[in-house]
């Protein structure tokens, strides 16, 4: 859904309507991994370490979205130059805004697939601990 750098975007970014969608697709998926951790006693230890594992798996793939829009932004950058012989820098910034049809390959790629999954396991993990604690917690007031 993406138009070659320096073509018209038409009347704005069409995927945008339908990201509402994602919304309850992630808190199903976090129902569907708390179900796997509940029924799955998993230690405290596991959690905890691939929580921060999921955690700094989140910064670096934000981190690494942020460099790879950065480098788009200067490939249409240089592709306007080779059109027109100059780079437009508002033009530039105004077609690489949340609502353009220009930047779909930013939010719809592998990383943020993968980053969409694991940030559903961390919260789907960190329920899981808080219902784990919970129910240790019930159960210990009644022994």
């Amino acid at each position: 859904m993406n138009p070659k750098p320096g073509s018209s975007s038409g009347n704005g970014n069409p995927a945008i309507l339908i990201m509402w969608i994602l919304v309850p697709l992630f808190c199903y998926i976090v129902y569907l991994w708390f179900r796997i951790f509940r029924s799955y006693a998993i230690k405290k230890m596991i959690m905890g370490v691939g929580s921060v594992l999921i955690f700094v798996h989140l910064i670096v793939g934000f981190f690494y979205q942020r460099s790879a829009f950065l480098k788009y932004r200067d490939i249409i950058a240089e592709a306007y130059k080779a059109n027109f012989g100059f780079v437009d820098w508002e033009y530039i910034n105004q077609i690489t805004t949340f609502s353009s049809i220009h930047v779909n390959n930013q939010y719809f790629n592998p990383n943020t697939y993968l980053m969409f999954l694991t940030a559903s396991i961390l919260v789907a993990l960190f329920i899981a601990y808080i219902s784990q604690k919970k129910w240790r917690k019930q159960n210990d007031n009644y022994t």
